[in-house]
């Protein structure tokens, strides 16, 4: 009998790891499948991050989409949406101007794509060092955010999100 119960062991124990050894495998630190496709906008994303922490407006103007559109959340009035021109002319001077060190964590949450348009949902915290009116000071945020993405001429830029 006990032969018989620890070769049904063995056999068990067996079909678990090559049943593991065959399952999706997934981005590292998510439950996101590891698929050519999602690690293109995985990377994306860690792009936009170290652009962020780097305060390279450079770089992320050239991720930026030339139909880029922010509505700020607020779907009820429009006088705080902005465009491409906004946040080049604008947004992207302040970060390089006026925020002095930026650290930034993201935690990955989901990635969808639907031919030439795909999005990123993922959980931030952040603290940034930041100087306005001649005073310097420290600030923390923990949220959650969605990064836009559409293809152009075979590249992933952020159409909205920022």
């Amino acid at each position: 009998m006990y032969r018989k119960s620890s070769g049904l062991l063995a056999v068990s124990v067996v079909m678990v790891l090559f049943s593991a050894a065959c399952g999706t495998t997934y981005l590292a630190n998510t439950e996101i499948p590891d698929t050519p496709d999602n690690r293109e906008i995985y990377q994306r994303v860690m792009d936009y991050r170290e652009a962020i922490e780097k305060r390279d407006s450079e770089a992320l103007a050239a991720m930026t989409s030339r139909t880029y559109f922010e509505n700020a959340g607020t779907t009820d009035r429009s006088d705080d949406d902005y465009g491409f021109d906004a946040l080049q002319g604008t947004l992207l001077d302040e970060l390089r101007d006026n925020i002095l060190a930026v650290q930034l964590r993201i935690l990955m949450h989901r990635i969808a794509i639907d031919g030439d348009r795909a999005y990123a949902d993922y959980e931030y915290y952040y603290t940034f060092k930041y100087v306005e009116g001649g005073v310097e000071g420290w600030e923390p945020k923990n949220d959650f955010n969605r990064l836009e993405f559409v293809r152009e001429d075979g590249i992933w830029k952020i159409a909205s999100g920022m």
